[in-house]
């Protein structure tokens, strides 16, 4: 298949371009591979971490706020889409023991953020 698929959120790319190039960074010195906007469950995700080494993936989902007190809200609404589409299913099994996900929700105006996890999705799937 030689098909090219273009998924680019227009409100959402300037975080997505900004996290990518920040979590982009780190991973390339602790052996992690990042993938963008990878179809995973009913959907794509924003960024997911992978150490297939150690079985370990980190699930990433992003969304702006309003404003800097919607913050939360914004996070919740990205662990809630983690949920909600399915986005750990392929990576739970034997494939990955560890699978997290975490929702981040950005303000800009002010430079924050709000950050919740929904730790280890593959215990609880057991």
């Amino acid at each position: 298949n030689n098909a090219v698929r273009v998924y680019i959120v227009p409100r959402h790319h300037t975080i997505h371009g900004f996290m990518l190039g920040v979590i982009g960074l780190a991973a390339s010195t602790r052996n992690l591979t990042v993938h963008e906007d990878l179809e995973s469950g009913e959907s794509f995700s924003d960024l997911i971490l992978d150490n297939f080494d150690d079985k370990t993936c980190c699930i990433l989902e992003l969304k702006k706020a309003e404003s800097l007190g919607k913050c939360l809200n914004a996070a919740q609404e990205a662990t809630v889409q983690i949920i909600t589409k399915n986005y750990a299913e392929e990576f739970i099994g034997d494939r990955y023991e560890r699978v997290y996900g975490i929702g981040i929700g950005f303000g800009f105006a002010k430079k924050s953020c709000e950050i919740i996890s929904l730790g280890n999705l593959a215990d609880k799937e057991h």
